[in-house]
This record gives C-alpha cells, structure tokens and sequence, in this order.
C-alpha cells in the first residue's frame, strides 16, 4: 500500500510495521496530528453515530493525501501522540465489523484500507486498531446512512481536523476524478507505444553484422498495464535495477508458465528496468509495466498461410496477466489495474494467416490477418495478485477480443469462469502449466 512519505519518516518505520514500542517513541517525541496521522483514545462505538464518525474519519483521509488512524494513543488535547491508551476487544466489533461500516456507510467504497490489530504488551488483554487508508482514485468518497442515498457529506482533512465539502468543491472533486481516468488512459497508451518501440529496435538491431531477431520472431504478442493507485519500486541505480529484476524473475516464476522470465542482463531504461529476448519487457518504478512474447508462428508445409498457433496466445496471455499484476502489487500500487493486449507484425508483412488449435487438421481455425486492435480491459489489481483464476478470467477476455478479430469465436482452452481445459492440450502443452 501506497501511504504518505512523511509517515513512514515521522515514525520511524512503514506504518504496516509498527510496534507498540514505535506508538509509544511517537509519544516520547510528540509526534503531532496531521492531515495523515489521527490519534484517537477511544474505538468508534456501535450506534449510528459512531459508525458515522468511523466512516467520516477514514473516508476524509482517502479524499485527502490518505494516511492513517491509529485507536489507542491518546493526544491529550494536545494534537500530538500523548499518552499509551489501548482499548478493549469488543465482541462483534474487530476487522470485520469495521469493513462492514466502511461498505455500508461510505460511496464509493474505499479502495485498499487495511485493518490492523495489535496486541498490546504493556496492557494485559488490551488492544489497538491500526487503519491505513490510501489516497483514492475513486474520490470524492460521500458519507451516507445505508438506504439513504439523497443525503450525504464529502468530508477531507484539513490539518488536524475534519471538515465538509462544499457542492462548488464537491463538483471540482469530481472534475478531478474524471481527468485522472483519462490521464490514465493516457499512461497506458504511453507504456504501450514506448515499449513496442523499444521492442521493435531490439528485433531491428544488428551487432557485427549479426542475423536481428526480427528474421526468427517476425509477430509478438505484448501487454501493457498501468494500476489506477501508482506504486513506488526505486530503480534508479544499478543495485537497485538488479533487485527488481531478480524480485521479478521470481514472480514471474509462479505463473501458469514460465514464459515471461527475463533473461539477464539488466539493462537500464529512465526509472525502469529493460529485458531483452523471447521475453522482452519494462518494469516501470510506479508498478506500469511492458512484456511482450514471440507468437508461435510457423510456414505451412502445403505453401498455404503461415499457421500461428492459438493456445500458445492463451497461455501467454495468462502468465502476461499474472506478471502485470504481481509487478504491480509489488511495488505498492493498489485498486484498480488497466491493461491492454495486441497482436504485431514487425516484417511488414500483412498476409494472413490460419490460426492452429491442435496439430490435428480438423482442429485448424479460421484464415485471417492479425488484429491491428488492441484489446483493453480494467480488474481489481489485488483479485489478480492473489488468484490465479481472476487471471486466467481476463486473459479470456483479452484473447476473445483479440481472436474475434481474426474470426475466431473464443478462446480453446481458456474459459469465462477462469479454467484451463487441460483435457484439450497435448503432452508438451501440459508441461509447460507449471504453475497450474
């Protein structure tokens, strides 16, 4: 999760790592309230009225730079952490009590707010709740009773306190919203056009006089993927580059297949890492990232199209997602991810080809050129971290778009529910699922 820097500064350590020994350091150096960090002596209490307050506090931080709430240490009245006050684990009302309200109480729903409890040590069975709210893309978030859709608040912080949005800032809150999909829109486009430029000099280049690459991989498939909540991965040196390439090659290995692990060496890109080979890609330090994979595309024997083999897009798809995601995830970025996939020729060659489910010839597929269109799709970036199902559920939707294009009906192995078909891959097909 993506919180303020000046937290993690201010008190010593990441918020998601703090200790009672840390809460009780910010009270030996006062560290005050800020539109960031809420101190609060006292749990939010079940009625109506504190479930409010609850949904207030923490949907004024997603409006504001987002932040944290920390119940348990006392500020005194003095607006700076004054006192160890843990409270008591009410029965009915932990982690999922507080999810609840937030569903329930806030519109739209935050996005990524974690829950933490923390076991005091100093004080017996006592406890303290820990909630780190994110900066939301989705805001301004209104505070309503359920059922109660015509009366709402937009609250933000300002300085230590909370206050109300007028309807003048609530309507410039939504201006603001709508520009940032576009600039995202915008940031997608970009990683995609940058990176299938970089992959189109590495297939054109020659080193002394060597055969390009272009000559054995003329047609690729590529991703691209921005998340709505942008991490933060540095790779700015050489050391740093180096981590987060091995970071990725090792979650690159726990995809459906092993396809998309980079080759070394790191190579050195503006705030990114470059790879190069029959896995070619960026990782970008804000979690956006570029891979692309050769199509497996071969002559027909009979002089008729070339045949490109339509299980191999599925299954590449599938890794490409989960590669997307899990860099994403990695450097911190949160809510929603964007991606886009495309089909490329880089030998100017336009005739068209047969797509080829199995080697079996009544298994061959339709005749046609590769689509110039780029399928484009929105998930939940955590959905796709933590479940290989969710993945394999937009590659589906991608490869349905994509293969649309060239007249086939759907995908063949691939399904909506996010299943592979195992039954229908041959031997070969079912070794390289090492991660199914």
């Amino acid at each position: 999760m993506v919180l303020p820097a000046r937290l993690a500064s201010a008190l010593g350590q990441h918020p998601d790592d703090l200790t009672e020994d840390a809460l009780q350091n910010a009270i030996d150096n006062q560290i005050p309230e800020a539109a960031d960090l809420d101190w609060k002596k006292d749990f939010y209490g079940g009625s109506d009225a504190g479930k409010k307050e609850l949904a207030k506090d923490v949907s004024a931080m997603a409006n504001t730079v987002g932040g944290m709430i920390v119940i348990g240490v006392d500020d005194g009245k003095r607006d700076h952490a004054h006192e160890l006050a843990p409270v008591d684990l009410v029965q009915g009302r932990g982690e999922e009590w507080i999810r609840s309200v937030l569903a329930n109480w806030v519109q739209p729903v935050v996005p990524g707010v974690g829950v933490r409890m923390l076991k005091s040590q100093r004080h017996g069975d006592k406890i303290y709740w820990l909630l780190t709210v994110p900066s939301s893309p989705r805001a301004p978030h209104a505070v309503a009773a359920p059922g109660n859709d015509y009366s709402f608040r937009v609250h933000v912080r300002h300085g230590t306190t909370t206050r109300t949005l007028s309807e003048s800032e609530i309507a410039q809150r939504y201006r603001d919203r709508f520009q940032a999909a576009s600039d995202d829109v915008n940031r997608l486009h970009q990683v995609a056009e940058d990176g299938t430029g970089y992959l189109s000099s590495f297939l054109t280049r020659t080193v002394e006089d060597s055969t390009p690459a272009l000559t054995y991989y003329p047609a690729w498939l590529t991703l691209s993927s921005v998340p709505a909540v942008r991490g933060h991965y540095p790779l700015t040196t050489q050391a740093q580059r180096a981590a987060g390439f091995d970071r990725f090659r090792a979650l690159a290995a726990g995809a459906v297949t092993t396809s998309l692990m980079p080759q070394h060496p790191v190579l050195v890109g503006r705030r990114q890492v470059r790879f190069e080979g029959t896995s070619t890609g960026q990782l970008h330090q804000d979690g956006s990232f570029y891979g692309a994979r050769p199509l497996n595309l071969r002559p027909d024997r009979r002089q008729g199209p070339d045949q490109l083999s339509q299980i191999g897009i599925e299954l590449d798809l599938v890794a490409l997602v989960q590669s997307a995601a899990h860099w994403a995830a990695e450097t911190g970025a949160t809510d929603d991810l964007m991606l886009s996939a495309a089909l490329h020729r880089f030998d100017d060659n336009d005739d068209p080809v047969k797509l080829i489910v199995t080697d079996d010839v009544f298994q061959h597929g339709p005749v046609g050129r590769l689509s110039l269109a780029a399928a484009e799709i929105t998930a939940d970036l955590r959905a796709l971290a933590d479940d290989k199902h969710e993945a394999v559920i937009v590659a589906y939707s991608l490869a349905s778009d994509l293969l649309a294009d060239m007249g086939a009906h759907q995908p063949h192995v691939l399904t909506p529910d996010g299943d592979i078909q195992t039954n229908r891959l041959s031997s070969d097909w079912k070794r390289m699922l090492t991660g199914w």
